[in-house]
C-alpha cells in the first residue's frame, strides 16, 4: 500500500495540470444530483480527525446507475436498518463493505441471517479504517451497548492499519461540511477541486482488481501479519477498557477473484486465497472479550454482476459467514 501511495504522489506530480483539467471538466460539467428523483449521485461522508462518518441525523438517497438507495442516520451518523419484527438493536462498526452500498432494507444485509432478532445501527463509511473504528469507540463510549459487532474488510483494511494510512488523503469532506453538501450538492465539486489543488497527497484514483491483487502479492506478508496482530491486540485492549463484548467479522477481498470479462464471471484465485486465509486464521484468535469470530467464505465462481456498482465490493447477498472454527479448520 505504501507503494500505492508513492505511485499516486508521483503520478499526480507529473500529470497535475492534466488531472486538474480533466477533473474540472468532470466535476463541473457533470451533474452531482439526479434532479429527476432528487437523489445524490455520490455518497456523502466526512472526516473529523478521528473517524469517517455519514451525515448526522439525516435522510437522503443516493443514485448509482439505475440503483437508488435510501439512507437514514442517527445523531452520530449511524445508518439505521430496521425491521418491524424486532425491538432489539445491535451496533455495527466498519467501512463501506458493511455499510451496504447495494441494499435498501435490513433483510438484504449479509448480517441479517446471523442476527435476525436485531435491528442494525451501522457506524460505517468509505475509508473508515480499523483504527478509526477504535477512535469512534473511545470518543463515543457513552452510547455504546454492551455487545457490538466490529467488521474488518480484508480488501483494504490490511493497508489502513499501516502507519502511513491517512484518511484525509482519500476523504474529500470534513465533518462540518456534510450538512451544507446535503443542502447544496454542487459544492461537493468545489471541495473536490480544492483538495486536488491544496493537498498534494489527495487522490480520487483507486487501484483496480488486478492492481490490488498484485499489491498484495508484492507486499511484505510478515509486516502485514504483525500489523494485524497489533491491531487486534489494540481492539481487545479497547474492549477490556470499555467493558465491551465484540463479535468480530472478517470479509474476503473482492480482488481474490480474477475477472473473466468474456463470460462475465469472477474466478477465485485459489493460491491467492490460501495466502489470504492463512493470514486471517493466524492473526485473529478469540479472546475473552472477542469470543465470536465470523469469516466470510469464498465461492469458487461468481458473476461479474455480483460486484457492486463501483466494482470494489462484493454485493451483500454474496457474503456468507462461517464460524472461525469452520473457516479455519484446515
Amino acid at each position: 500500500m505504501q507503494r500505492f501511495v508513492n505511485n499516486q504522489k508521483k503520478y499526480f506530480s507529473n500529470n497535475k495540470g492534466i488531472i486538474i483539467i480533466v477533473v474540472f471538466i468532470i466535476i463541473f460539467l457533470s451533474p452531482k444530483k439526479s434532479y429527476s428523483n432528487n437523489c445524490l449521485s455520490f455518497l456523502p461522508y466526512g472526516y473529523n480527525d478521528y473517524y469517517v462518518h455519514l451525515p448526522l441525523s439525516a435522510f437522503f438517497c443516493v443514485k448509482q446507475g439505475k440503483i437508488i438507495n435510501n439512507y437514514q442516520t442517527d445523531n452520530y451518523g449511524g445508518r439505521l436498518l430496521y425491521s418491524e419484527a424486532s425491538n432489539n438493536k445491535i451496533q455495527v462498526f466498519g467501512d463501506s463493505q458493511v455499510l451496504g452500498l447495494d441494499i435498501e432494507n435490513i433483510e438484504q444485509h449479509y448480517l441479517y441471517n446471523m442476527y435476525k432478532k436485531n435491528n442494525f445501527i451501522i457506524y460505517a463509511a468509505p475509508n473508515n479504517g480499523p483504527y478509526e473504528v477504535i477512535n469512534f469507540l473511545n470518543k463515543n463510549k457513552k452510547i455504546l451497548q454492551k455487545k457490538i459487532i466490529v467488521t474488518f474488510n480484508f480488501s483494504t483494511d490490511i493497508y489502513r492499519i499501516a502507519n502511513y494510512w491517512e484518511p484525509k488523503n482519500f476523504v474529500a469532506l470534513r465533518e462540518y461540511e456534510l450538512d451544507e453538501i446535503l443542502e447544496h450538492p454542487f459544492k461537493y465539486r468545489l471541495i473536490i477541486f480544492k483538495n486536488l489543488l491544496l493537498n498534494k497527497n489527495f487522490t480520487l484514483s483507486r487501484y483496480d482488481n488486478k492492481k490490488m491483487k498484485n499489491l498484495f502479492l508484492n507486499s511484505n506478508h510478515d509486516k502485514i501479519y504483525n500489523n494485524l496482530i497489533k491491531y487486534f491486540d489494540t481492539l481487545n485492549e479497547t474492549a477490556n477498557k470499555l467493558n465491551l463484548e465484540i463479535d468480530f467479522i472478517v470479509t474476503h477481498p473482492y480482488w481474490a477473484y480474477s475477472i473473466d470479462k468474456k463470460n462475465d464471471k469472477l474466478l477465485l484465485d485459489k493460491e491467492l486465497n490460501e495466502k489470504i486465509e492463512k493470514l486471517i486464521c493466524n492473526s485473529f484468535k478469540s479472546t475473552k472479550k472477542i469470543n465470536k469470530i465470523l469469516i466470510s467464505g469464498a465461492s469458487e465462481t461468481l458473476q461479474l454482476k455480483d460486484l457492486t456498482f463501483d466494482k470494489r465490493h462484493l454485493k451483500s447477498n454474496k457474503v456468507k459467514l462461517k464460524k472461525y472454527e469452520q473457516a479455519c479448520k484446515n
